[in-house]
């Protein structure tokens, strides 16, 4: 299958989509990844329409991402099916980065200077995790931040989840080596 270089990225929530944002746009190329179109669709417990997999010109890099801290991978599954049948994609044309258990704590699997989640919510000057995802999203130097924070970005992604999300390599290596060009 001819490669288009195109991304699509259906991400879990606001954070992630904010994450992703940052990475795309990123001064320094060491955290940047390959730009594409960001879709807020949780794939693991929302169902990609055969209608939306038509849109997805073949060739096209999806990746998923998702949290793991439920224990259902049913509706993935569905959703890998339909990209496959309907938007003609293969195994190599699909990327899933897994955040293992929540995205809080990948973040902080993936910042040397912060040891937990209570702390990276006060890193963010939060009052909590509901006020952590919106300050988070609302960070306009998320860059920075991250940078500050000692973020890892061969540490995001990179871990195996656990049952029955198992069955899926954690793309995380990948994201990094197509954003280089190899």
């Amino acid at each position: 299958m001819k490669e288009t270089g195109l991304f699509q990225y259906f991400v879990e929530g606001e954070c992630e989509a904010n994450l992703l944002s940052a990475l795309v746009h990123a001064k320094d190329s060491k955290y940047r990844i390959h730009p594409g179109k960001i879709e807020r669709l949780n794939p693991v417990l929302e169902r990609i329409s055969p209608v939306k997999a038509m849109t997805i010109k073949k060739g096209t890099t999806v990746v998923l991402v998702f949290d793991t801290d439920i224990d259902q991978d049913g509706i993935l599954l569905e959703n890998v099916r339909t990209l496959k049948r309907v938007a003609c994609l293969n195994q190599r044309h699909l990327l899933f980065l897994m955040s293992v258990r929540y995205f809080e704590e990948e973040l902080v699997f993936a910042c040397d200077c912060v040891n937990s989640v209570k702390e990276l919510i006060h890193l963010f000057s939060s009052r909590g995790m509901e006020s952590f995802k919106t300050d988070f999203c609302n960070c306009r130097n998320l860059e920075d931040k991250l940078s500050r924070l000692g973020f890892k970005r061969d540490r995001m992604w990179a871990r195996s989840a656990s049952k029955p999300f198992d069955r899926f390599e954690n793309g995380g290596k990948r994201i990094w080596a197509v954003s280089k060009g190899k």
